[in-house]
C-alpha cells in the first residue's frame, strides 16, 4: 500500500469542521420547496430490449428551472400497481457515463426496479440550458462559481433529487423502499440526494467526488479537482477570489450534507486514490450521524474494487428488507 494521504487511524478520526454558511439549510429548504412547486412533466417511451423478463422506458423530464433531462426506467415485467417493487437510482461518475440497461440486472434479479439517471451537459440527451454569470476552467466545476445560486452543481443536485420524486409518482414503485447508488460523481450524487430526500431509505456511494473541497483540491492529482486549481493558475493567480469560490462550493460539499443524511449508508474509500483523496472521503462519512458503515480497500485507488458490488447487494437487500 501506498500512502496518499493520512494513516489509516487518522483517516478514522478526521472530522474537520464543517463549512456551512449561516443560510445553508435555509437555502436549502428553499430550493427543495421550489423544485418541488415544479411540474415535472414526465414521458415514458417504451423501449425495444430483447429480455422478456423486464419493461424499459425512456425517460424524459423537467430538470430543475430549466432544460430536459433523460434517463431510462427498468422495472421487472411483474410490477403492476398490485405488486409494487423497490427501486434503486443509479447516479454516474463525473463525464462518464456508461451504464447501459444489463448493468441493471442483479438488482432486476431480486425483484428491484433501477432508474439510470444522467447528469446535465454530461450526456448527450440532457443538455444544459442554464445561464451561468461565468465562463470557467475545461469541465464542469467553475460554471457559475461565484454565485452558489446559479452554480452547476444546483441544477445537477436538484437534477437528481427530481428523480426520487418522479419515482414516487410510479404506481408501481414502492415509495417507502427508494435507494441511491453510484461511484466518484455518481456517489457524491448519491449522498447529496440523500441529504436533500428523506425519502430514500439506502445511500450507497463509492468514493464519493465533492467532499471536503480545500482538502481535495489541495491533495488531488488529477481532474476533476484540478480544475479549481486550472482555474486559479489560469484565471486568478493571485487567488483574489479564493474565499469567494469556496463560500459558493461550501453549499455543495458533502460534507456540509451530511448531517441532514436520514437513511442508511454504506460509503467505500480506496486508501490510494489520488482523485478523491481518502480524508475528503472521511469528512463526509464522519459527518453522517445516521446509520453507517464503510469498506476500507487499502491496496486500490479510485475504485475497481469489484468485492463492493458484493457488499452492496448485502447491504440494500437487508435496508430493504427492514
Amino acid at each position: 500500500m501506498n500512502f496518499i494521504d493520512m494513516p489509516l487511524e487518522e483517516l478514522k478520526l478526521y472530522k474537520p469542521k464543517q463549512t456551512k454558511a449561516e443560510d445553508f439549510d435555509a437555502f436549502w429548504d428553499e430550493i427543495i420547496k421550489e423544485s418541488k412547486g415544479q411540474p415535472l412533466n414526465a414521458e415514458y417511451i417504451p423501449m425495444d430490449y430483447p429480455v422478456e423478463q423486464i419493461k424499459a422506458y425512456d425517460v424524459y423530464y423537467d430538470g430543475f428551472r430549466n432544460s430536459r433531462i433523460h434517463g431510462r426506467l427498468i422495472l421487472p415485467s411483474t410490477a403492476s400497481k398490485d405488486n409494487k417493487v423497490p427501486v434503486v437510482a443509479m447516479y454516474h461518475g463525473y463525464n462518464w457515463n456508461n451504464r447501459v440497461i444489463s448493468h441493471t440486472f442483479k438488482y432486476l434479479l431480486l425483484g428491484y426496479g433501477v432508474f439510470l439517471a444522467e447528469a446535465r451537459g454530461q450526456n448527450i440527451k440532457s443538455p444544459d440550458h442554464n445561464h451561468y454569470d461565468n465562463g470557467g476552467a475545461s469541465g464542469w466545476m467553475t460554471l457559475g462559481i461565484f454565485n452558489h445560486k446559479n452554480y452547476y452543481y444546483l441544477y445537477v443536485y436538484m437534477d437528481c433529487a427530481r428523480v426520487i420524486d418522479l419515482l414516487m409518482e410510479r404506481e408501481e414503485i414502492d415509495a417507502s423502499r427508494i435507494a441511491v447508488e453510484g461511484g466518484s460523481q455518481g456517489g457524491a450524487l448519491s449522498l447529496a440526494v440523500g441529504a436533500l430526500c428523506p425519502e430514500v431509505k439506502v445511500i450507497m456511494a463509492d468514493c464519493p467526488y465533492l467532499c471536503d473541497f480545500r482538502r481535495a483540491v489541495e491533495l488531488a492529482q488529477e481532474n476533476p479537482y484540478l480544475e479549481i486549481s486550472h482555474f486559479f493558475k489560469i484565471h486568478d493567480s493571485l487567488h483574489k477570489t479564493e474565499e469567494k469560490v469556496y463560500n459558493t462550493l461550501s453549499y455543495f460539499d458533502n460534507m456540509n450534507l451530511a448531517s441532514r443524511i436520514k437513511g442508511e449508508v454504506l460509503m467505500s474509500v480506496g486508501l490510494e486514490d489520488t482523485i478523491c483523496p481518502p480524508s475528503t472521503c472521511f469528512a463526509a462519512y464522519n459527518h453522517i450521524n445516521a446509520k453507517k458503515e464503510i469498506r476500507i480497500y487499502p491496496d486500490y485507488g479510485h475504485g475497481g474494487f469489484s468485492e463492493q458490488e458484493e457488499e452492496r447487494l448485502v447491504f440494500l437487500k437487508k435496508g430493504f428488507d427492514r
